[in-house]
């Protein structure tokens, strides 16, 4: 069982990062002006550096298909390890049978750690409020659930398009 699941989560691995290639082609993501996405990347940049540098747009946004109802997905990928160091943190040590508790397993569970567990639900707020877009942010365990593409990475200067 071991070896099949590892086979798995490779074939995963690799399909996600041909799909962070793929997604190279929209160069803003579906619903943002070039200056939105400048102003996006950097205030989300700015506010999640104590998490890692793989930022991303996913999702509908990312691949060209949202509606005008559609939210903004970004992802903050890290590794498995990293992501138990952020649940952690996150989380403490909650009281057993608690609502808290149950909302760190989860977490644990769907390698998702959503932006109010994360600190993030001030700028989550601000980036709804300027763009007028529900979003969502979300620190993402690589190779888990959530873990899926299309990707538009998230610029770092000005003049640089998707990597």
């Amino acid at each position: 069982m071991g070896t099949v699941r590892r086979a798995f989560e490779l074939i995963r691995a690799v399909i996600g990062r041909a799909s962070r290639s793929l997604s190279a082609s929209l160069v803003v993501p579906q619903g943002l002006t070039d200056e939105q996405f400048r102003w996006l990347s950097a205030q989300v940049r700015s506010h999640t550096r104590q998490f890692g540098e793989e930022i991303y747009i996913q999702g509908s946004r990312a691949g060209g298909t949202a509606t005008p109802e559609s939210d903004l997905d970004i992802a903050i990928l890290v590794d498995a390890g990293r992501f138990e160091e952020i649940l952690q943190r996150s989380f403490g040590n909650p009281k057993i049978g608690s609502a808290k508790e149950r909302t760190m397993h989860h977490a644990g569970k769907t390698g998702k750690i959503q932006a109010g567990e994360a600190g993030l639900r001030p700028l989550r707020r601000k980036l709804e409020q300027e763009l007028g877009l529900e979003i969502d942010i979300s620190v993402i365990r690589r190779g888990g659930p959530f873990d899926s593409p299309p990707y538009l990475r998230l610029r770092w200067f000005d003049s640089e398009q998707t990597a």
